[in-house]
């Protein structure tokens, strides 16, 4: 299935940019910002999930992958952002 490596590298980018993300807003004491930060990433992917039935077709079939792709990537991250902050001793 060529051309959907497109997906996974958004999602991994969304993991990469979350965790790294979290763990400096951690560092500097800004925790509050880190559920704001996975509140704005989900609601972005939500609202791109409803944008693409509005567009329809194949564009829209994109956009909603693009959308499902960003979702993945937040819970992931923040999975991920979770665990590293529960191992790591205050």
């Amino acid at each position: 299935m060529e051309g959907f490596e497109f997906f996974v590298y958004i999602s991994l980018g969304v993991i990469v940019l979350y965790a790294i993300t979290s763990m400096l807003l951690k560092r500097n004491k800004y925790d509050k910002y880190v559920g704001i930060v996975f509140v704005g990433l989900l609601s972005l992917s939500i609202v791109t999930i409803v944008i693409s039935f509005i567009v329809g077709g194949w564009a829209g079939m994109g956009v909603g992958f693009i959308g499902l792709s960003i979702l993945i990537g937040a819970i992931i991250g923040g999975l991920i952002s979770s665990l590293i902050s529960f191992s790591r001793p205050n």
